[in-house]
């Protein structure tokens, strides 16, 4: 059963710049999860058009993968899809509701695909981000938080990864400075979340090892098959993490 987890909407104070710690997790400790990244940009209509660009989403991720890396999870792009909203008509007599379950019905149904997350970026709803399930995370452009000591400096990277969050299982837990608490910069896990994530990922099938993709990935470059491999090794490249294998996966992404 879906569940909507929506992040509370809170008028922002100015941002505190911070640096999120980089994550000390291992390689071969890390789960790599296939994440579908939909940029709904809908002709007319402009508050389902996302400001974002692809240089942005890299941005971001690059930021959501520094925040989970401390899970030892990464989310990696499994493709970037540029497309109308489904369904424009449903914003127009839902966007003031606060039951967002509507938005499901946006979702272009061309580009639904199972074995990945899907999340989707438009400029404006009533919360800053919502999961309503996995094939169905939504944040908006215009996400505003208040800050914490030590928070995200943009809120983006912490919404989208806070709705990731949920989609891994995790609950609200109201400690300013979680990555669970509604409506905050903050960016941290407690060892029971780390634990809870990484069981979750465990079950879902099509989400992998590093270490386990990797193997795949060198042996298809070995047998000379490296276009097939590129797609495994672009998939590891940014596990943010500087060692023998990320500089391999890297070095091998574009054949």
């Amino acid at each position: 059963m879906h569940r909507v987890l929506a992040s509370i909407f809170l008028l922002a104070t100015p941002l505190l710049q911070a640096e999120i710690k980089p994550p000390k997790t291992p390689f071969d400790d890390y789960l790599v999860a296939p994440l579908r990244v939909h940029r709904l940009v809908t002709p007319g209509e402009l508050n389902l058009t996302t400001t974002l660009e692809e240089k942005d989403l890299h941005r971001i991720f690059e930021k959501v993968n520094r925040i989970w890396g401390h899970a030892g999870v990464h989310f990696a792009f499994e493709s970037i899809i540029t497309e109308p909203a489904a369904n424009p008509n449903a914003y127009r007599q839902n966007h003031k509701s606060r039951q967002l379950r509507w938005l499901l019905a946006i979702r272009p149904k061309a580009s639904r695909k199972a074995d990945c997350f899907h999340i989707y970026y438009i400029k404006r709803f009533l919360a800053n981000g919502v999961y309503i399930g996995g094939d169905g995370m939504f944040v908006k452009d215009m996400a505003r938080l208040r800050t914490v000591e030590g928070g995200v400096g943009e809120p983006i990277p912490r919404v989208t990864s806070h709705e990731l969050g949920h989609a891994l299982t995790l609950r609200h837990r109201q400690e300013v400075t979680n990555l669970m608490a509604s409506g905050t910069s903050g960016w941290t896990f407690n060892e029971a979340e780390i634990k809870q994530a990484r069981d979750a990922a465990k079950k879902l099938k099509w989400i992998r090892s590093a270490p386990e993709m990797l193997k795949e990935a060198d042996a298809l470059y070995q047998q000379g098959d490296k276009k097939k491999a590129a797609l495994l090794y672009r998939q590891l490249a940014g596990i943010p993490l500087r060692c023998p294998e990320t500089a391999r996966a890297k070095t091998r992404s574009n054949p």
